[in-house]
């Protein structure tokens, strides 16, 4: 069973580390959960982090307040080393510092071990240059109903980048309103998705 860290670095409980526990692990303000947070804003059971093969994926458990990943709202994630996980009034870090500092470019992160929460917490090393995987586990039925959404989000940016303009420096690109407003909705259609995705069957 995989174990993780995970690392409090803003809120009450800043500074706790709990180091090498085994998933799943839920997270609230409750006795029961496996990590409990004294935050008011956080909810009994706020979120799970579980195993999905070789995956490690949070849910939000319909909190009230919800979950961030990296500041962004989510309600599925699939988790990274250096992910920051933003619920009420605290902010925890899944990595032990060695992992997050393996996990990008030494280029990029402090020599000094210590430095590196300080680093993450700065947000310079939360967007991973790789791409995520596909997942691996479709059916044929939805293998081809993930291609039929790439494939039309492809061509729609085909589209608006074959009309971008170059400054005669080259140093920028010009949209027209209608072009930007097309990336925009491309954006809101994504979110629908991500929000539709994200939500419990019933």
């Amino acid at each position: 069973m995989k174990s993780i860290t995970l690392r409090v670095l803003d809120g009450a409980n800043r500074g706790e580390v709990y180091e090498g526990i085994s998933v799943p692990v839920t997270i609230g303000r409750e006795e029961g959960n496996t990590i409990q947070l004294n935050d008011e804003r956080i909810s009994r059971f706020h979120l799970k982090i579980q195993q999905d093969h070789d995956d490690l994926v949070l849910t939000d458990l319909q909190s009230t307040n919800g979950s961030r990943v990296n500041n962004e709202e989510v309600q599925l994630k699939i988790l990274r080393k250096g992910d920051l996980i933003s619920i009420g009034r605290s902010t925890l870090v899944y990595g032990a510092r060695e992992q997050i500092g393996e996990r990008f470019d030494v280029s990029q992160t402090p020599s000094d071990p210590a430095a590196v929460d300080k680093f993450v917490a700065m947000g310079e090393v939360l967007l991973s240059e790789e791409p995520p995987e596909l997942p691996k586990r479709l059916s044929p039925g939805q293998a081809a109903q993930l291609a039929e959404v790439i494939e039309y989000l492809h061509l729609h940016l085909r589209h608006i980048i074959q009309d971008a303009e170059m400054s005669q420096r080259g140093q920028a690109i010009h949209l027209s309103q209608v072009k930007w407003q097309q990336i925009v909705d491309l954006q809101s259609r994504l979110a629908e998705y991500t929000n539709k995705i994200g939500k419990p069957a019933s």
